[in-house]
């Protein structure tokens, strides 16, 4: 299949099996975050087919019915490969607890061996999290809940940062920016 048409499928999935979901405090269609993910990837030189679909495609096995294996059978291992990685309702318990034990860690909350697996994960797939969170941070004030606010820009900070220093420094400077702004704009309120 030609590259471009496997980006256009990828974009057709997205808006198909996003429709009738919209963003949580945001007035919007789901669909609009990961295409604007894709665009921010863009806008940093990640044009390549497997960068653009992983984005198009980072929340459908997490948030519709769509499978992991439906998504390697249109768009090939390495893209479903990513949406896995990416995807926080594919970790098992029993992969949970097998990890803990290896590395002597406890029991591992899923968000705590969701940051372990991205951690380990290709610098493409980290890359499309990096942009995931310049999206999801960039009008953190208009979210209702505090907790969840705090909770973005927390794991931005501790996490999200220092990773995408590794693999896409230029990417990170925008979610610097952004956590920056919100705590401007928290100040200039209190």
């Amino acid at each position: 299949m030609i590259s471009s048409n496997l980006i256009e499928l990828a974009r057709e999935y997205c808006v198909h099996f996003h429709e009738g979901q919209w963003r949580k405090g945001r007035n919007q269609p789901y669909s609009t975050h990961p295409i604007e993910v894709a665009g921010i990837l863009s806008r940093y030189g990640y044009t390549d087919v497997i960068t653009q679909c992983i984005a198009l495609l980072h929340d459908v096995v997490e948030d519709t019915e769509v499978i992991t294996g439906e998504i390697k059978d249109r768009f090939g291992y390495e893209i479903a490969n990513g949406v896995f990685v990416l995807s926080k309702n594919t970790i098992r318990e029993g992969t949970r607890q097998s990890l803990a034990r290896c590395l002597d860690l406890g029991i591992l909350t899923e968000d705590q061996l969701y940051k372990v697996r991205l951690s380990f994960a290709r610098d493409t797939v980290k890359r499309v999290k990096i942009a995931d969170m310049i999206h999801n941070t960039q009008d953190l004030a208009s979210l209702k809940k505090p907790e969840s606010i705090e909770r973005k820009v927390h794991d931005a900070e501790i996490f999200y940062i220092p990773l995408g220093r590794e693999v896409a420094p230029l990417m990170v400077k925008e979610l610097e920016t952004n956590i920056g702004n919100y705590h401007k704009l928290t100040e200039q309120q209190a």
